[in-house]
């Protein structure tokens, strides 16, 4: 089985600033679902669309709920972002 360095994807999103969750968001689909053209998709599409990766990332193992915190592997994650976990 394969390790993976996990990260808490709430946690994340929360520090964040809101007017940067786009951006992370599209970023975060650019990695899981390279074939489509984020940047260019309706926000409420890539927010539906974020749900429904997170679930595809479950059923491979690469992302799990844990208690209140909702992990996924770090390399499916926009390194550019993970400043935010820092302090």
């Amino acid at each position: 089985m394969t390790q993976h360095d996990w990260i808490d994807w709430l946690k994340l999103q929360r520090r964040i600033p809101l007017d940067e969750l786009p951006a992370f968001h599209r970023a975060f689909l650019a990695i899981v679902r390279p074939e489509e053209a984020w940047d260019k998709a309706p926000l409420r599409q890539v927010q539906g669309k974020v749900q429904a990766a997170i679930k595809q990332l479950e059923r491979q193992g690469l992302a799990k709920a844990e208690g209140e915190r909702l992990l996924v592997a770090r390399d499916k994650l926009p390194i550019s972002f993970l400043h935010y976990l820092e302090g």
